[in-house]
């Protein structure tokens, strides 16, 4: 399996441009059809709201993703606290990669890309901060890193790697902290032209609603 360094190396290309696998790969604002046709089709994740088809989920492999009605990528995240993650090949195929990413790697990976970005703190949750990049005027990356070893505890009993979450435990946090998920998404996509209803279905659902 690929060492966590290229992973860092995607996580970086992803602030400095806003995609995570070259300009035809999966990035903001993408369509569906093309991504479709670079890494084959997508799992079906279900709809965003229970009343209608879109916005809707798709993923390639771990890449979780969200379109909207005009087939255009929304959002994009990725679970980091997995450990390790399949991420799309162009032309089909899935690579796994090592996701340990520590906060000071991926702090001296970002400042030698140029990237600049603020950090973003929670009153209510002390043990969480966000690294928010502005990738351009509306496109936002971020990066949460949480202080407990193993990750957040995301479904409620243990964290990554099957270790308890350190709440409640004796055992000190790291003293780097730990990537938890990374986040893609924008703020520009108000103007979403009315799909046209007398077009044919294009394989992503006959009904636009």
């Amino acid at each position: 399996m690929p060492g966590v360094t290229d992973f860092l190396a995607r996580l970086t290309a992803l602030a400095a441009t806003g995609g995570l696998d070259g300009p035809d790969g999966l990035r903001y604002n993408a369509s569906l059809p093309e991504l479709a046709a670079h890494y084959g089709d997508p799992w079906d994740g279900g709809r965003i709201h229970r009343e209608s088809r879109w916005p809707h989920g798709f993923s390639w492999g771990d890449v979780q993703t969200v379109f909207c009605h005009c087939r255009r990528l929304q959002s994009l995240s990725l679970p980091v606290w997995h450990g390790e993650l399949e991420l799309p090949l162009a032309g089909g195929g899935l690579v796994t990669l090592d996701t340990h990413v520590t906060e000071s790697a991926l702090i001296a990976a970002l400042t030698a890309a140029g990237c600049r970005w603020e950090t973003v703190t929670y009153e209510n949750v002390p043990d969480q901060r966000t690294l928010e990049v502005a990738v351009a005027e509306e496109v936002r990356v971020a990066f949460v890193l949480t202080d407990r070893d193993g990750h957040a505890d995301h479904d409620g009993h243990q964290a990554r790697d099957g270790r308890a979450d350190r709440d409640g435990h004796d055992a000190p946090p790291p003293e780097d902290w730990l990537l938890d998920k990374a986040l893609l998404w924008g703020y520009d996509h108000t103007d979403c032209p009315e799909p046209d209803r007398t077009l044919p279905d294009d394989g992503w659902g006959a009904s636009p609603n």
